[in-house]
């Protein structure tokens, strides 16, 4: 389905919006930091290496899920553009917050050593903030919304333990 003019412009609204919504988030503020509504893990290799595949079981049948009900409701063009303006708009912030809590880890003789990872984790963070965006402008919150939920607060939701939706996120 081929975006027209005013369809395009009602999705830049509503990406405008949505990421107003994001200013003033303290990206990566409490990664590391004990939870009791969160499994802690204390390294990004320990995020990535160690969690890896309970996070693709989980993150790929909701992405799949939201996609399809996406492409019916908005059309690809329109997926496409919210997922091009949230990584113009977000990547440098969220990369920001990478260093920054690089930096803290570092300054604190915790391991700040991301092994080459940063653009992944990067990567990784817009993707799931783009799926909310997608949500909330299909007006279907669910999963990634609540990933947004994590981001929010701080911290860096990097698997599930448990059966979805039993369980609960994994953060760094």
């Amino acid at each position: 389905m081929a975006l027209d003019t005013m369809t395009k412009d009602i999705v830049e609204g509503k990406i405008d919006g949505f990421l107003k919504e994001l200013e003033g988030i303290r990206w990566l503020k409490y990664d590391g930091e004990e939870s009791d509504s969160y499994r802690v893990v204390n390294s990004f290799t320990e995020a990535w290496d160690g969690w890896n595949d309970k996070m693709l079981k989980v993150w790929l049948k909701e992405s799949e899920k939201i996609e399809k009900f996406a492409i019916e409701s908005i059309g690809d063009e329109a997926i496409d553009l919210i997922f091009s303006r949230i990584a113009e708009v977000m990547g440098p912030i969220i990369e920001e917050g990478l260093v920054k809590f690089k930096n803290i880890l570092e300054n604190q003789g915790g391991d700040s050593d991301t092994y080459g990872l940063d653009y992944e984790i990067i990567e990784f963070i817009k993707r799931d903030i783009a799926w909310a965006c997608v949500e909330k402008i299909t007006d279907n919150i669910g999963f990634f919304n609540k990933v947004l939920g994590v981001l929010v607060e701080g911290r860096w939701a990097c698997a599930w333990e448990g059966n979805y939706p039993a369980g609960r996120f994994v953060v760094m």
